[in-house]
């Protein structure tokens, strides 16, 4: 089992969303069947997970992380080339001064652009639900205008 330690060397910003690509999913009732019970067996136990700590709180929250893949035995790091819209993920978000990361247990990759992967937070407990929207909440991230939207979350990986 590989730890990896990442401390970016600077601040990326991620690309417009226009600007990323997108991929149309034809409909094929057949095709959709079978892509329904693959979705399930994923999502019992999804094959990637994301490491990642909370970089930046705007509309949107951003982390900096690594993608690794669920292998027997415990995790291998790899690339977000390897995810693709529709996957499921587990990502464990740290916090900085935390000692628990927020598990997300169950989420869903949007997209994936170049370093850029943006998932949909489906399963969290109400527990770290609370915890991270306290964590948004603090008077250190109340420089934004609008609340962040705490059921998405850009991951730089």
């Amino acid at each position: 089992m590989q730890t990896v330690t990442r401390t970016p060397p600077f601040r990326v910003r991620p690309p417009p969303l226009e600007e990323w690509p997108s991929t149309p999913f034809p409909y094929y009732p057949a095709h959709n069947m079978m892509a329904q019970g693959k979705q399930q067996a994923e999502r019992d136990s999804p094959k990637f997970a994301i490491d990642c700590m909370l970089a930046n709180v705007n509309r949107q929250l951003e982390a900096d992380g690594c993608v690794l893949e669920c292998i027997e035995g415990g995790y291998k790091l790899t690339t977000p080339d390897h995810l693709r819209a529709g996957d499921f993920v587990k990502v464990q978000l740290w916090l900085e001064g935390e000692e628990a990361f927020i598990d997300i247990r169950l989420a869903k990759v949007s997209k994936v652009h170049k370093h850029w992967v943006a998932v949909e937070v489906i399963q969290v407990s109400p527990n770290d639900q609370v915890r991270l929207k306290r964590f948004i909440d603090a008077p250190a991230t109340m420089h934004i205008e609008e609340p962040a939207l705490i059921d998405h979350l850009l991951i730089r990986a």
